[in-house]
């Protein structure tokens, strides 16, 4: 089945926690709870290999701007402000 880039079904369903937003613990509306999802251990798992794998492809073959600073390992918004600062 992987074989064919198809997940088993299994794999697709998760259960859903709903968790109160901080600070909203005394409101009874429904907008308060942020609704966060758990997926079966072994699709987690798969998940993880693949966004490592492909990764490891992006960064060893160069392949994002050099003005790409969110999710690029080694920096932070503060490397972003400096070469805006730089740029200005």
């Amino acid at each position: 089945m992987l074989e064919d880039g198809l997940l088993p079904q299994i794999w697709k369903r998760a259960k859903i926690i709903p968790i109160v937003k901080p600070g909203k613990e005394t409101i009874d509306d429904i907008s308060k709870y942020r609704p966060i999802s758990l997926i079966n251990t072994a699709a987690k798992v798969l998940e993880k290999v693949l966004i490592n794998r492909i990764m490891h492809h992006i960064y060893s073959n160069n392949l994002t701007s050099k003005n790409q600073y969110g999710f690029t390992p080694h920096t932070s918004t503060v490397d972003a402000t400096m070469a805006l600062k730089d740029f200005v």
